[in-house]
């Protein structure tokens, strides 16, 4: 008999998006698995409070109706993030319940003072109260990173034995992108992906590529962002995860660039070591150290500064680099397989 799983999903951005396909991709032919998509509907300029508030207590309702429900099936819960378990606990108390997650608003507060004020995350004393609460009523939190894990111990007092570390499931990136092949030609072709353009530093690498004077460099930006077009960049607006042209542009690329404000876990890191290539961002991508090795398959940069610098050597380097794409797809062929994130999955919380 197959294990039974409740998969409680909140695609509320690109990113938590991404973490819904891959946990679907991973669950889906192994267990007995049932999705709940957590989606109250966001606030619009024309909704009163009143009304934001009454769609969330709906979609509440709704929540909680099917883990009870789930609970008498024998389901174990999975939630993808501390939102949806936050809604649904009033009906978790005694269940196996459990978390997934790579942030918590606490994690960024180290990095508060270089951030703009618009990406401010910060935890009130109050909202930290009521997240420690659901943290500690699983019956465990899954990390994705290590970064993670020991936050979420310190800032919310979750004991060690209840957190557990699993791999991201990139294996089914593996599948989909073929590995960016060896070139002999001199062209060193630098790939941007990040739907919040500044956030992710697309705006430095573009001002960095726009002072090069080397004709075999070339630069693809995939953004959601609206951008002055620029000779010699590539601009991409319309990429969808999985489309053929979305693909091609991993293979046809060499190094793929992030040089990042504030990030969790950016899921295009992996993919872009699956789709093998070499690997350049900051130490503000929280889950890099998972994919990157230093050295070895790329570069985590204590800054911006020190990333354009890097890159600066990078870019005169095609041995290197086309070592690093590589060693890329193979350490992510031998450490992120389909059979060994999932085993880690079923024992975390089937075991």
């Amino acid at each position: 008999m197959k294990n039974k799983l409740l998969l409680v999903t909140f695609p509320v951005d690109f990113g938590s998006q991404t973490w819904e396909r891959v946990l679907i991709d991973t669950f889906e032919n192994e267990v007995d698995l049932k999705i709940h998509t957590f989606s109250p509907a966001k606030r619009q300029e024309s909704q009163s409070k009143y009304l934001n508030l009454r769609s969330k207590l709906i979609e509440a309702y709704r929540l909680c109706k099917v883990v009870v429900k789930a609970r008498l099936e024998g389901r174990k819960i999975l939630f993808q993030g501390i939102s949806p378990a936050l809604f649904a606990f009033p009906v978790i108390w005694g269940s196996s319940s459990y978390i997934i997650t790579d942030w918590t608003r606490k994690l960024y507060e180290p990095i508060f003072d270089t951030l703009p004020k618009a990406y401010f995350l910060a935890s009130p004393s109050w909202l930290t109260f009521i997240h420690k609460l659901i943290l500690n009523s699983q019956t465990s939190v899954i990390g994705v990173t290590d970064a993670v894990i020991e936050e979420i111990k310190k800032d919310y007092g979750v004991p060690s034995q209840k957190l557990k570390k699993a791999r991201f499931p990139f294996g089914c990136n593996l599948k989909i992108f073929d590995a960016s092949p060896n070139r002999k030609d001199t062209e060193v072709r630098l790939l941007f992906v990040g739907g919040d353009f500044k956030r992710k530093g697309g705006d430095i690498l573009l001002e960095w590529f726009l002072n090069q004077n080397n004709e075999n460099l070339k630069l693809t930006i995939v953004t959601k962002s609206s951008l002055e077009l620029h000779p010699n960049v590539v601009i991409k607006t319309d990429i969808e995860f999985g489309q053929e042209e979305h693909i091609e542009l991993f293979k046809e690329h060499d190094i793929f660039v992030l040089p990042t404000k504030c990030d969790a876990y950016p899921t295009v890191l992996g993919e872009a070591t699956c789709a093998g290539l070499a690997m350049l961002t900051t130490k503000q991508a929280l889950g890099a150290p998972e994919v990157i090795q230093q050295g070895v398959n790329g570069y985590i940069c204590s800054s911006q500064e020190a990333l354009l610098e890097q890159l600066d050597l990078l870019v005169q380097n095609k041995s290197l680099i086309e070592k690093m794409k590589h060693n890329s797809r193979e350490f992510m062929e031998k450490e992120f397989a389909s059979e060994l994130v999932l085993h880690e999955f079923i024992d975390h919380i089937f075991g």
